[in-house]
Formats: structure tokens, sequence, C-alpha cells
């Protein structure tokens, strides 16, 4: 008889999960299914999750941790925020995390999320994260930080364009089209940097002095 030990891994069923999702949707994502992905019976499911929505729930916690807070931590050593906005970016491109294609699974985490409120609140939780960092490196380019959250949002929301159009119209998913972007935005905020340092430092002519009679 088998041991609990023995068989597929949480980590295995959250990525086959992960994997019929991307493929087929939540409703791919039954626990008979994916017991035939990984060639056993649904058994030792039960060895890992109480139940399917605790599955749902991991699946939304490996993309939060594994697709988003990863990416972050792993492009925090370059010294300026400029080397650290374009490493960010560069990562964001890459099309495979392990074996899942990063752009399916985006797609597929925000389809399910417009239809069942269990992952949306994650979905927007993470999208507000990733604005902050990517705001946050802006700040310290030098854009004041209302610039600075209009050029994360810009260059955030080309990212998940381009992630969209992978999946459909690919000749349109230009990674250095993309990158061209995150080098415009960066140099926005420069020049914001620049601008107020001239502010600063003009001085403004004296008031004139009225006439002596």
């Amino acid at each position: 008889m088998a041991r609990k030990t023995e068989g597929p891994s949480r980590e295995d069923w959250v990525v086959a999960g992960m994997s019929a999702l991307m493929s087929g949707g939540i409703e791919a994502v039954k626990v008979e299914k994916l017991a035939t992905a990984l060639g056993i019976s649904k058994g030792p499911f039960y060895w890992r999750f109480a139940n399917r929505d605790e599955l749902l729930q991991a699946i939304v916690d490996f993309w939060r941790r594994d697709l988003t807070q990863s990416l972050i931590d792993a492009t925090r050593l370059p010294e300026t925020p400029e080397e650290r906005l374009r490493a960010l970016a560069e990562v964001s491109l890459m099309p495979h995390a392990g074996l899942l294609d990063v752009a399916t699974a985006e797609c597929a985490l925000r389809a399910w999320a417009a239809t069942d409120t269990l992952p949306r609140e994650t979905v927007r939780e993470v999208d507000a994260s990733r604005i902050s960092h990517v705001t946050e490196e802006f700040v310290l380019v030098g854009a004041p930080r209302e610039v600075a959250e209009q050029l994360a949002k810009a260059v955030y929301v080309a990212l998940l364009g381009l992630y969209t159009v992978r999946q459909y119209t690919p000749e349109l998913a230009d990674d250095r089209a993309f990158m061209t972007t995150v080098d415009i935005a960066i140099r926005e905020a420069q020049r914001q940097k620049s601008a107020m340092a001239a502010g600063d430092l003009r001085v403004d002519p004296p008031a004139e002095r009225p006439a002596t009679p």
C-alpha cells in the first residue's frame, strides 16, 4: 500500500492544477482529471489537500509567490533604480517560469478572476503590489510620486497587453517594443528630476522697489 509520503507532492498537484487552468479554464481543474494527468488515482490528492477549494487557493498563492514576488526579489540587486527597472522588465519578458508559460498563466488567472471571487481579490492585490513596487522605483529615479505612479501603470498595462497578444496575435508581441516603452518611461522620470532640480535652483528676481520720491 502506498504511503502518504509517496506520490505527487503538494507542489506537483498545484502545478498540474495551474496547467489545467491554463489549457482549459477553471472547469478543467478537477481532481479526477488532475489525477489522470499525473498517472495516479485521485486518492493521493487527499493526502495533500482537504478538498478542491484548498487546491484552488494554493494555485492562487503559487501564482502570487512564484510569478510575482519571486520576480521582484530576483531583481533587487542592481544598484540604481534604472537598472532595477530594466532588470525587472527583462525578467517579466521571460516566456517560462519553470514549466509554465508566463503569459498564458497570467491570462488564465485573470480570466478566472473575471468570473470567480476566489482569485479576484488576490489579482487586485497583486496588481496593486506590482504597481506600487514599480512606482517606488520611478520615485527613486526622480519623478514626483503622482507622475511615477502614472509611469508605473503605463508600463504595467503595456506588459499585460503584451501577455495578451502573445496568446492571439503573436506578431504584435514585440519584446523590444516593450523595452522601448520602459526606456521612455525611465527617461521621462529622469526629465522630471532635471526639471525639478532646475526649478529648485532658479532664483526669482527681487521685487522692484518703489521709486524714491
